[in-house]
């Protein structure tokens, strides 16, 4: 069994794990928290997606989904639906995107982690009636460009 295939694979569900368990509990008093390992984790899954792909990402496509909709939601419908969604046009679309350059790689990371932020919102309110605050969304898309650098810089660094 070659370790160093699976080294990738088990570092960023480690990062999934932990990102998806600090973004779920409560800090009431510095809820940013909260909100910056939400946007960690959706931009784990999607490196993890575009630059790991295999069919098993649906499954934990399915897992991580329904698990955000039970804690945040308590239905399953936004979360399930945006991760399953997103993993399908990744993977309808991956030979033409790894054609790309790594800038536009990285740009269209980008814009695909805030175009999921924005989907969940816009499900969350279809299926639940769930209003996010301006707020809210202004704070994840201002987090999302904040951590984006770094965190991409940490993945190229894990991924060697």
């Amino acid at each position: 069994m070659n370790l160093k295939f699976y080294k990738p694979s088990i570092i960023f569900n480690f990062l999934l794990l932990i990102s998806f368990s600090i973004s779920i509990n409560s800090f009431a008093e510095i809820e940013i928290i909260n909100y910056l390992f939400y946007v960690f984790f959706h931009l784990t899954f999607i490196y993890f997606l575009f630059y790991h792909f295999h069919y098993s990402i649906y499954v934990i496509a399915l897992f991580y989904g329904v698990l955000f909709d039970i804690i945040l939601l308590d239905d399953i419908s936004s979360h399930l639906l945006t991760f399953i969604l997103l993993v399908s046009i990744f993977y309808m679309l991956k030979k033409f995107l790894f054609h790309l350059s790594s800038n536009q790689i990285s740009i269209i990371i980008l814009l695909t982690l805030i175009v999921t932020l924005f989907l969940e919102a816009i499900f969350a309110y279809l299926f639940n009636n769930i209003v996010f605050t301006p707020y809210q969304i202004i704070t994840y898309s201002i987090l999302s460009i904040i951590i984006f650098i770094p965190s991409i810089f940490l993945f190229n660094k894990l991924d060697i």
